[in-house]
């Protein structure tokens, strides 16, 4: 007996858990967009079946069948269920429940959009945004974002509509809600539709609706199909544009949903009127307006009362055109639609003008133009805000996805490209590793390359050019002044009794003494000068564009700058001069070596004379050298030579 009392014990405590675990799987493929209701009574029986699993005094699993029976159960009801998610968000504030508390936000915007203007229900969605974004929620951000989006796209305000649904398809895809993702692609295209993107609308709806017809998602292929009825007829086919309505107008009856079906009527009065069928457009409308009454949705007026004008002017019925034209004024202004406005505004201007009021048809015509104007100026605004964004690549993305996911039956040879792939891989690092192999390789002999021309140019010991470089800069100097018919001289610099500098302070202090009296001629010359040493103590200095005047003047600061050298931290009391001599170029069939062979000559005078002076070599003949000053020590020694480099016993 006592086991008995056991048994039933456990089941009456395992049944609740069981239902509890039933509830929750169902109300999650709500919440996730896994079940698509095909209509009103589809839906009916949704929220029949989860108030069924619903475990009795479970207080939050109540609030949650409570907001999705209000987005399910009032398809045809837009007072009714505006009511019952006021009453739901009230009970969910004092509950603390901010999940239900935003779900409800959102189902009565929803309704206030079919009672009021979409623009009064910007409040309820902006609240729900703000929720979804404090607890976190990427799944319920994303549906937020969506009927906020839809408002946005709906006043005109396409940017912000864009961005709203570019955030939710990321949410979307985030969290792997593919059904909602694929679902959104309406919204996008909607909003491409209003901006003019039409070639761009036409790609989204065409993708929606072949997603829609796949899984059987009738609600989302009726959507695609009133949007492409507007499309169609907006493009300049009505013919296409009425034939889809009328396919989005059957699905509706089969949703049974009377604010669908109104909605679809509207797309097939857009067609007609613009196939200039007015009696049966009027027809369509009294029967648009009896399906709005029925589902409680007074947020077509202005466009019903438009419509109705339209009809009217077509009719020539001019007095009925603007009576429906005025209300509808009213009724648009109080969403702030812009594009229809204008439309309005043109329609009852054509009709004041044939009534004969041109004041009245000009005041229209001034108010459609400004209308025109302002819509034209948000959609390139709009459009280069957010048409070159990335929902392109969000979109092929998501096809892609969708793609990979129906090729799970082709894992084995997707698992041997791999390997392929990654063979593949293996071989073009190793070849990219060669590569660099090869160009460290190439850098490193190129710059070796560069490191030996360099060592072939230059004086190891002072840095200058050497006597093969500095005699090729002569010989391309030289033929640039014969080009030019331009200036050139040359200076040979000899540093005197240099090798008793050698002998008494050793070959280390003479080659620091080198190094010297280079970096004191470096002081000396200009910048297009050049220096090279073409023996132990002996320089060639190359002077393009210069006159024999100002070669001089070089010589002698070459001179005294070397004289002036202090050296004694090398030895003490070590001082140096130069002999120099000067030859410039005289005659255009002279070469180089001539050139050289002058100043040369030039120096063996200075040299001759007593050293520590400069010599200019005159014309052509070796005879004619001439001194350009005698130093000081010349003069006050008579004449006598004196050493040119002394060093301490």
């Amino acid at each position: 007996m006592l086991g008995l009392l056991l048994v039933a014990a456990t089941a009456a405590w395992a049944a609740p858990q069981r239902s509890a675990s039933a509830f929750d799987h169902l109300a999650d493929r709500i919440d996730n967009d896994e079940l698509a209701p095909s209509g009103t009574a589809d839906a009916e029986r949704i929220v029949a079946e989860l108030r069924a699993l619903l475990p009795p005094g479970d207080a939050a699993r109540d609030m949650r069948y409570r907001y999705l029976n209000c987005y399910l159960g009032f398809n045809n009801d837009a007072r009714g269920g505006f009511d019952y998610a006021t009453r739901g968000l009230a009970d969910a504030r004092v509950a603390g429940d901010a999940n239900a508390e935003a779900n409800f936000n959102l189902c009565r915007g929803r309704y206030r959009e079919m009672l009021t203007t979409a623009h009064d229900a910007l409040a309820d969605y902006d609240a729900g945004v703000a929720i979804a974004r404090r607890l976190e929620n990427p799944r319920l951000t994303a549906d937020a974002l969506t009927f906020r989006g839809g408002v946005a796209s709906l006043l005109g305000e396409q940017a912000k509509a864009l961005a709203d649904f570019v955030e939710a398809q990321r949410l979307y895809e985030l969290t792997h809600r593919t059904r909602a993702a694929e679902s959104n692609l309406l919204n996008v295209a909607t909003a491409y539709r209003r901006i003019g993107e039409y070639d761009k609308a036409r790609v989204y709806l065409d993708q929606a609706k072949t997603n829609a017809v796949r899984r059987g998602d009738v609600q989302s292929e009726y959507v695609a199909d009133v949007q492409l009825g507007f499309l169609h007829t907006e493009q300049g086919h009505p013919e296409l544009g009425l034939e889809v309505a009328q396919e989005a107008l059957e699905l509706a009856h089969r949703m049974g949903d009377r604010q669908s079906i109104g909605a679809a009527r509207l797309a097939v009065v857009d067609a007609l009127i613009a196939q200039k069928q007015h009696a049966q457009a009027i027809e369509v409308l009294g029967q648009a307006q009896a399906d709005f009454a029925a589902a409680s949705d007074r947020s077509e007026g202005g466009m019903l009362n438009l419509d109705y004008g339209l009809a009217y002017v077509g009719l020539g019925q001019y007095a009925r055109a603007i009576k429906a034209l005025d209300v509808a004024e009213r009724e648009l202004h109080g969403s702030s639609n812009l594009r229809y406005l204008a439309q309005l505004y043109e329609a009852r201007s054509a009709t004041y003008e044939a009534m004969r009021q041109p004041a009245a048809a000009l005041v229209d015509l001034k108010r459609a133009m400004a209308a025109r104007d302002v819509v034209q100026r948000m959609a390139r605004t709009q459009y280069s805000t957010w048409i070159g964004y990335q929902f392109d690549s969000q979109r092929r993305d998501l096809e892609n996805r969708r793609l990979r996911a129906e090729a799970t039956l082709k894992e084995q040879r997707l698992a041997s490209l791999e390997r392929v792939r990654n063979w593949q891989a293996a071989t073009l690092l190793f070849a990219t590793l060669l590569l660099l192999l090869l160009a460290a390789l190439a850098v490193r002999q190129y710059l070796g390359s560069r490191r030996l021309r360099r060592m072939a140019l230059t004086d190891a010991l002072t840095g200058i050019a050497n006597r093969r470089h500095i005699e090729h800069v002569a010989g391309v100097a030289l033929r640039q002044a014969l080009a030019a018919r331009g200036e050139l001289c040359v200076l040979l610099l000899d540093i005197d009794h240099f090798k008793q500098v050698n002998d008494r302070c050793g070959h280390p202090a003479g080659d620091e003494v080198l190094r010297r009296v280079v970096v004191a001629c470096q002081r000396v010359l200009r910048r297009d000068d050049r220096l090279g040493r073409v023996g132990g103590e002996e320089f060639l200095i190359v002077l393009p564009d210069t006159t024999l005047g100002a070669a001089e003047q070089v010589a002698e600061r070459l001179r005294t700058g070397i004289e002036a050298l202090a050296l004694d931290d090398i030895v003490p009391g070590l001082r140096v001069s130069a002999s120099l001599g000067v030859a410039c170029l005289a005659n255009p069939d002279e070469n180089v070596d001539g050139l050289i062979a002058r100043a040369d000559a030039a120096l063996y005078c200075a040299k001759r004379r007593g050293r520590n002076r400069t010599h200019v070599a005159s014309g052509e003949a070796l005879d004619e050298e001439r001194p350009v000053v005698a130093p000081l020590a010349h003069a006050r020694s008579g004449g006598a030579d004196v050493a040119s480099a002394t060093a301490p016993e």
